[in-house]
Order: C-alpha cells, then sequence, then structure tokens
C-alpha cells in the first residue's frame, strides 16, 4: 500500500481512531466505574460536545478537532458501534469526490451568483442537522427514540466526513510525530492530488476521443 493508496489511507485512520477509543475510554469515560454512572458519563460527553459542536463555526485553527474526537468516541460507545476501516474508506472516497465536483462546478456557480460552499461547509451542516435531529444538542426532537438513534448513526456518519475535511481545510504541516488534525491532513491530501490528477486524465481521453 502506497502513501495515496485509499486502502492504505482507511487502515491508518481505522488504526488512529482506535487509539482514541482506547485513550477515551480509559481516561475520560473512566471517570466513574463500570455499570449505569460510567453510561451517564457518556451520554454527558456525548451531550457536551454535540452542543458544542452544533454551535460552533469552522475555524482554520484546529478548534473543533478534540470536541469532534470526543463526539465521535462516546457516539460509538452510545450505540455500541464500531468503525471498520471500510467505513473511513467511504468516508475518504466521499470526501474526494466531493472536492472534485465542487471545483469542478466552480464555475458554473458563481455564473449563477450561488456559493456553495467547502466541503467541510457542506458536512457540517448535514452533521448538525443529524444532532439536532437527534436530540442531543438541547434541540426539540419529535423523532422516537429508535428514529433518534439512526439520526445519531448519521452524525457519526457525517462527522467522520466532517472530520476529514476540516483537517484539509485547516491545512497546517505536520511537524511532529503526533497523530493529530495536521496528520489526518497530511495523509489524505496525496489522494486528492492523485484522484485531480485521474479526472484531468479522463478529460484530455473525452476530449482527444471527440
Amino acid at each position: 500500500m502506497t502513501a495515496s493508496d485509499p486502502k492504505g489511507v482507511a487502515v491508518q485512520l481505522h488504526d488512529w481512531f482506535g487509539s482514541i477509543l482506547r485513550l477515551t475510554e480509559g481516561s475520560l469515560f473512566s471517570v466513574a466505574p463500570q455499570g449505569p454512572h460510567r453510561e451517564a458519563v457518556v451520554l454527558d460527553t456525548l451531550r457536551r460536545n454535540a452542543r458544542v459542536l452544533s454551535q460552533a463555526e469552522l475555524d482554520d485553527e484546529g478548534k473543533l478537532y478534540s470536541p469532534l474526537c470526543f463526539f465521535l468516541a462516546a457516539a460509538c460507545r452510545k450505540l455500541g458501534t464500531s468503525l471498520a476501516a471500510g467505513h473511513w474508506r467511504a468516508a475518504v472516497n466521499n470526501v474526494i469526490d466531493l472536492q472534485n465536483r465542487l471545483v469542478s462546478t466552480r464555475g458554473e456557480s458563481d455564473t449563477v451568483g450561488l456559493d456553495i460552499g467547502t466541503p467541510a461547509v457542506l458536512f457540517k451542516q448535514e452533521f448538525d442537522e443529524a444532532i439536532r435531529q437527534s436530540g442531543l444538542a438541547d434541540l426539540a426532537s419529535y423523532l422516537e427514540k429508535e428514529d433518534r438513534e439512526v439520526a445519531l448513526g448519521l452524525a457519526i456518519n457525517w462527522g467522520m466526513r466532517l472530520l476529514i475535511a476540516y483537517a484539509l481545510k485547516c491545512s497546517r504541516s505536520n511537524g511532529s510525530d503526533r497523530k493529530d488534525l495536521a496528520w489526518v491532513a497530511s495523509i489524505v491530501r496525496p489522494l486528492l492530488t492523485t484522484a485531480s490528477g485521474r479526472s484531468e486524465s479522463d478529460s484530455c481521453g473525452a476530449r482527444d476521443a471527440k
């Protein structure tokens, strides 16, 4: 697997998130012993970070990195679900595909005067709506419990994509061995270059065939 291989990147993200889960389970959630009290801590963590994220604006400094990680860890713990490498690969491919689509339609959107937004903005909008539907951010949700859990699952889905797009938006160089937001951007960015080059090649091929 090379640095620009989606499978390899997905495996790295899967391993990284496994470290996030182990860290939160062994520290943040361990403020209470196993049982109802720990489940309450997980729910508190979930609600607190959902509220922070839904009220926050996107920035270029990485301020949402910790809340996003804590939210994803608590949400997975709450639903008793895990994120496989395949989930991360789907998220990475979604971000790359959206990035390329927005670039290709930028001229048309400018022509009609519409600001579609960046991938991070679009994923944040979907994430915020899923949070609202889940009833976690002190906002009324008229969904039944089962449907609110579906909304929480969607929030995980959008949260993964938001994390990746947000990392690329912050675009800070990784000058250390830390596997943080800059590291996420550093392993995903080569895929953008590869995909962009592939798209340009396909376009040239299509023109030559005419």
